[in-house]
């Protein structure tokens, strides 16, 4: 997810409590947390729709869990007690994840690239001859992105904003690139297999990320 959202959504939090704390706003904190956690849900689908056009099913599937929790923490519909087998569902989500092709590759030259991956997989290739970023999202999912054939205009800089939670991603990069990440890891991390790291005479890929219980590698190779 794009940092700048990610800011957003943290201020707005802070304002929340901070008016909360000062007695301007009248709220259980707790109940209303409690009652409402599901529009995360929903505007994480909403999200996906809208920005992914690789692959929607993940959104779709979020933003229908989302609504779904959403009716039964205001009492107006409890679809969980008609589908006691909705267990079921999260398997066969995670087996989709399983055995979905590994050939079948979305193929772009943008010089931005954003792919989206929430209860889904995607493979990713990108050619931009002026590579210059982007962002990921990954939850409970999975993205390959190849940038093998992206290029790095002369000695400018490429940034990349991770946001991986319950999942995994993989970059594939020119053996020209120099790679560095920075980033939170919360029961979770990284390997950056590049082998010319710090070389500040190549074009630079900087990697920012936040990754709870999930993970991401970067190579500059890959195996067939």
């Amino acid at each position: 997810m794009n940092r700048k959202i990610i800011g957003v959504i943290i201020i707005l939090i802070g304002i929340v409590l901070f008016l909360n704390s000062n007695d301007i706003l009248d709220l259980d904190i707790g109940n209303f947390i409690f009652t409402y956690w599901p529009i995360v849900l929903i505007g994480s689908g909403l999200f996906s729709l809208i920005t992914n056009k690789s692959s929607k099913v993940g959104g779709a599937i979020v933003l229908t869990i989302g609504i779904l929790f959403q009716l039964k923490n205001l009492d107006l519909f409890d679809v969980f007690n008609y589908l006691e087998f909705w267990p079921v569902i999260i398997i066969i989500i995670g087996i989709s994840l399983i055995i979905s092709p590994k050939d079948k590759w979305n193929k772009e030259d943008q010089d931005i690239v954003r792919p989206i991956a929430i209860f889904s997989g995607l493979n990713l290739k990108n050619t931009s001859n002026n590579f210059k970023g982007g962002s990921a999202t990954v939850l409970f999912g999975g993205i390959d992105l190849d940038l093998r054939e992206a290029a790095i205009n002369n000695d400018k800089l490429a940034t990349i904003d991770l946001f991986i939670a319950f999942g995994g991603l993989d970059i594939f990069v020119p053996e020209g690139w120099n790679v560095e990440v920075k980033g939170l890891p919360l029961f979770g991390g990284w390997d950056n297999e590049t082998r010319n790291k710090g070389n500040k005479n190549l074009p630079k890929l900087r990697v920012n990320c936040i990754v709870l219980f999930g993970g991401f590698d970067i190579k500059d190779y890959r195996k067939s």
